[in-house]
């Protein structure tokens, strides 16, 4: 991109005009665009106030102070928007602006400088909060040199977003770093071969009969010539846990790709960490993220945006733990239902189910393997057990409880493995008031009601009841 084709004021000033009426409801005037052209070219108000016919008074003390305080809001992202920095501010609205241009055109003949882009990005049409994670991200590939980052999390969190914007910050900032980005979508029922059979068509590589080894191979090779940016976004849905010999194509796969020093980054998303799908050693160049919900002074921004106010906000964040996703949906319901009352809302004392979150919970109760049985009682145990809010089970409890409810005797180590698993897809919720108390567990208040309600039949559909086995201390 040529900045000094590009970033003219005139230009400058409708991007800028519309990122106001998105989020302040209401277009620049005159005397505001004087004061940003006069901004932009570093006069001052004086030389503004003559260039464009208004007094120093008015422009200095009317115009300039609360045009900086509504510019901080809108795309200030904490920064205090002023006159001196004003250019240098509204720069980097203007390149973002244009790498979304460019990638929102997602085609073959698709360029951000000269950087070509495959597949279909997720469109950021309001993004909140994350500076802490997309900065931890954009360390670890540009200065530690990482060739994998996967980023982990329950439904509805943001996983794809913020790879998205993690690569759109990457193209901003360096945009003529990677010759390629390719942003690879798994659908359903899609194994890791056809995945390998897609990247390789997409680099034009020529192949016949050559096993999964050669095409990662192969892959890999491209990896080493081509400074690429290759992201899997929704790793899980290729994920068959009982299927021995796909684990090992897992491996296969995140291995290859990664045990040969190069340039390039492989980026995955998934809601079931890698450490379930393959044994990563700790020595590739492998960083996990796993994604919570937003901070919250990002939600309650998000929420407000959505037109709900009121000390209640902060415990509809509470009840849907900042889960971007679910927070949208209740938000939407509520102005929809209720007349944008969160008071009236909870008078209901209702919890929905945001429809991502129903389809991961879905998928984790309806596909093989995906639950064992003892995670499944686990998980069953601590709905009926926490119907109250605010109570957690101590786990000697637990497995105490367990034991009696099910005449079982439980293996200890396979109970601390189920609980690893269940807190690492974000199933459970652990909690210790200091570190010599022993750990407790809950549910988030959506995962207990999907349980207790079991929509599709499915939490107790494949249940069978744990086989008697010694306990093994």
């Amino acid at each position: 991109m040529d900045s000094n084709k590009i970033f003219d004021i005139e230009k400058v000033l409708e991007i800028l005009d519309e990122q106001v009426l998105q989020n302040a409801g209401r277009h620049l005037n005159q005397a505001e665009r004087a004061v940003i052209r006069g901004s932009w070219d570093s006069k001052e108000y004086k030389e503004i106030a003559k260039d464009f016919g208004y007094s120093v008074y008015y422009l200095q003390q009317e115009v300039g102070p609360p045009l900086w305080t509504m510019l901080s809001k809108v795309l200030g992202n904490g920064i205090q928007v002023k006159k001196i920095t004003l250019r240098n501010i509204l720069m980097k609205v203007a390149k973002e602006y244009y790498v979304n241009l460019e990638a929102s055109k997602l085609d073959n003949d698709c360029l951000v400088g000269r950087t070509r882009i495959y597949g279909e990005l997720p469109k950021i049409a309001f993004f909140y909060g994350r500076e802490k994670d997309i900065s931890h991200l954009k360390k670890q590939i540009n200065t530690f040199k990482k060739r994998c980052i996967a980023i982990t999390g329950v439904g509805g969190v943001g996983k794809s977003l913020v790879a998205a914007k993690l690569v759109e910050k990457i193209l901003l900032e360096h945009s003529n770093v990677y010759e390629y980005v390719v942003w690879k979508k798994i659908e359903r029922y899609s194994s890791i071969d056809s995945v390998v059979n897609d990247l390789i068509n997409i680099f034009d590589l020529k192949f016949d009969k050559e096993t999964l080894q050669q095409k990662i191979s192969l892959l890999l090779q491209e990896l080493c010539l081509h400074r690429c940016l290759l992201v899997i976004d929704g790793f899980e849905k290729l994920i068959q846990v009982k299927n021995y010999e796909e684990k090992l194509e897992y491996e296969d796969f995140l291995i290859g790709l990664t045990k040969e020093a190069h340039q390039s980054c492989l980026i995955i998303t998934s809601q079931v960490p890698l450490e379930e799908v393959a044994c990563i050693t700790t020595d590739l160049p492998v960083v996990s993220l796993r994604l919570e919900g937003l901070e919250e002074d990002a939600a309650i921004q998000m929420l407000h945006e959505k037109g709900l106010s009121g000390e209640q906000c902060k415990n509809i964040i509470e009840i849907y733990r900042r889960n971007p996703s679910a927070l949208e949906a209740v938000a939407d319901r509520i102005n929809r239902f209720f007349g944008g009352s969160v008071q009236r809302f909870f008078e209901y004392r209702t919890t929905l189910i945001e429809p991502r979150i129903q389809v991961m919970l879905n998928r984790q109760f309806g596909t093989p393997g995906f639950l064992s049985n003892l995670q499944r009682e686990i998980m069953i145990y601590l709905a009926e057990s926490t119907s109250d809010n605010g109570i957690t089970i101590p786990f000697f409890k637990l497995i105490d409880d367990l034991k009696e409810r099910y005449s079982l005797e439980l293996s200890i180590s396979e109970v601390i493995t189920a609980m690893d698993i269940l807190e690492q897809r974000s199933l459970v919720e652990s909690s210790r008031k200091s570190t010599k108390q022993e750990v407790s567990y809950s549910l988030q208040p959506v995962v207990k009601k999907y349980i207790l309600v079991d929509p599709l039949g499915l939490v107790h559909k494949r249940l069978d009841r744990i086989q008697t086995r010694e306990i093994a201390l």
